[in-house]
């Protein structure tokens, strides 16, 4: 008896031990499942980051962007010929175009990191199906290329610089503004860059506000 009440007290830690082991944890009632974040909405729309028009003829890369547009304050004191009557007069639609120059590296150039812009301008640009020439708002256009913070044309950009220089793969941008005649959907923008050898000319499809605007006047 002695020797069976030994064995079974030495068996007891073993059992107490086995109970232990086989005991299943109790589940943390304080643990939840976290949703994945939602991504931050972006205010800026595809409309906005995407160019309406872009090309190159050699080192340049223009782009083209369409901005607002709005009701000139100032006719443009221009006529056609055999016609007395003013063009573009007071109310007319004005739309603003930012144009952005990247340089692009070409391997003649070596070493060189930045392209000659030297005498840039948008001579030739006209709006296409129309004979004239397109004319600028040179009046109120400024200020509305200050109010976006650009500079007016390339000689707004360029100011005091006699040597006009944008560097490779990094972008310089101005402001133009035309005024929008009636019955027109697209400009065809020429940005003369004298070092490209030839003009680049852009085709930029007119926004809704631009078109609609100009029907609606009646010009």
């Amino acid at each position: 008896m002695n020797k069976k009440l030994i064995a079974l007290v030495a068996l007891l830690p073993c059992l107490a031990l086995a109970g232990c082991v086989g005991t299943t944890p109790t589940r943390n009632p304080s643990f939840t499942t976290v949703a994945p974040a939602k991504p931050t909405p972006t205010s800026t729309s595809a409309q906005d980051a995407m160019p309406a028009a872009s090309g190159i003829v050699s080192s340049v890369w223009v782009d083209v962007y369409t901005g607002t547009t709005v009701k000139a304050k100032h006719g443009c004191r221009c006529t056609l010929p055999n016609s007395p009557s003013e063009l573009f007069p007071v109310g007319t639609p004005v739309l603003l175009l930012k144009i952005t120059m990247t340089g692009k590296w070409i391997p003649s150039q070596g070493n060189q990191d930045f392209q000659d812009v030297t005498g840039t301008t948008l001579k030739g640009t006209q709006f296409d199906g129309r004979p004239e020439l397109a004319v600028l708002d040179t009046v109120d256009g400024p200020a509305a290329a200050k109010a976006v913070g650009l500079p007016w044309l390339t000689t707004g950009l360029f100011h005091g610089q006699s040597t006009w220089t944008v560097p490779n793969e990094k972008s310089r941008s101005f402001a133009a503004a035309y005024y929008v005649p009636a019955g027109v959907d697209q400009l065809e923008l020429t940005v003369n860059i004298p070092s490209e050898g030839k003009a680049n000319i852009l085709t930029v499809p007119l926004p809704a506000s631009a078109t609609g605007a100009a029907n609606a006047s009646g010009e």
